[in-house]
């Protein structure tokens, strides 16, 4: 019977032993992983120098299927834990054999010397691309609106392109002409940059729509115009109308009362220009602010497409007055007050 009672002592023996190993191996393992991930960011190291590419909707989550040395569990926790304070930009870089990943994260700062496209939305403004330029590390925040705005920089562009010779410019809004345009970052010069975009202009829309047929003056309305009607109006179809509804409040010497138009003064890009913000800004009398001032924009609050200025030009004859949209987009024309407020009750802020 003692021998039963010291099998079983034994065997308890053995099974503490055993849970002490598995309790020793945890803490190990976990001190490891723990030492392990404390010093990743200075250990890691890149194997070989080359170039890798980052493309749009990368990020640093996604970033170790382009660095194999990053493609584990440590550099996902260390980028949760610290996420760098930079966005990552389109474009080529150079990774250098033994950096480690702070010193890799500095490389992906600046891409490596070559071209690369630049894309400027329909209906963007200078200060759009302004961003955009200043978030590929082309340039500094508000040197492109500067140059933009700068009227010895535009006086001496008119006399390449006729259609800026025009007392009432105070801006090259509204020329710079919305496409993808292929520039070399090595180089990069925003005269350069803005000589393509007028030139495109010139090519795309002055000689095909304007020259020949309305002097400088008409021109700059009608492109004025458009810039409301761009950012108005988002439907092929109903751009005419829109842009004939404008022309006759112009014409009846009515405000033009164009929520778009509410922002610009405040030197916002497109998408900071939140109902919120037109909330704020749309009982502010400026140059801008088409719901307190009669007539046009001081000048185009963007960069229309060529559609939208066809539109403009060839507008649509009706009988109504007003507009709205729904939170769909979806547009509810009315002949009368009394029909636009009956729509704003009906449709505003619906689906």
């Amino acid at each position: 019977m003692n021998f039963g009672r010291r099998d079983m002592r034994n065997q308890a023996r053995k099974g503490q032993k055993i849970v002490m190993l598995v309790f020793i191996i945890i803490i190990f393992v976990l001190v490891y992983f723990y030492s392990k991930y404390q010093n990743f960011a200075w250990n890691t190291k890149i194997s070989e120098t080359r170039e890798i590419t980052i493309e749009k909707g990368d990020n640093f989550s996604t970033l170790g299927v382009k660095i194999p040395e990053f493609n584990n569990i440590f550099y996902k926790l260390y980028i949760r834990n610290n996420p760098p304070d930079f966005n990552l930009i389109e474009g080529k870089y150079q990774l250098k054999e033994g950096q480690n990943v702070l010193e890799t994260f500095e490389s992906l700062k600046k891409p490596v010397p070559g071209s690369q496209n630049i894309t400027i939305l329909e209906g963007w403004n200078i200060y759009d691309i302004d961003k955009t330029l200043e978030s590929k590390g082309l340039i500094k925040a508000g040197e492109f609106v500067s140059y933009a705005k700068n009227k010895e920089k535009i006086k001496a562009l008119s006399d390449f392109f006729s259609f800026l010779k025009n007392d009432k410019l105070t801006s090259l809004e509204g020329y710079l002409y919305p496409d993808t345009y292929r520039i070399d970052t090595a180089n990069f010069k925003i005269n350069n940059f803005t000589v393509m975009l007028l030139e495109n202009f010139e090519k795309k829309v002055y000689k095909k729509l304007f020259e020949g047929k309305y002097n400088n003056e008409t021109t700059y309305d009608v492109i004025n115009l458009a810039s409301i009607v761009e950012k108005e109006e988002s439907i092929t179809e109903n751009k005419p109308t829109v842009a004939g509804i404008l022309k006759k409040r112009l014409n009846a010497n009515w405000k033009i009362g164009a929520d778009a138009t509410v922002c610009y003064a405040h030197e916002l890009p497109t998408q900071e220009c939140t109902p919120k913000k037109v909330n704020e800004y749309v009982y502010e009398k400026n140059d801008f602010n088409t719901r307190m001032i009669a007539g046009l924009p001081k000048t185009p609050i963007g960069n229309p497409s060529l559609e939208t200025i066809e539109a403009t030009l060839n507008d649509k004859k009706t009988e109504y007055w007003y507009y709205l949209h729904n939170l769909s987009g979806k547009i509810f024309y009315a002949k009368t007050e009394a029909e636009h407020e009956a729509n704003k009750k009906n449709y505003m802020n619906k689906k």
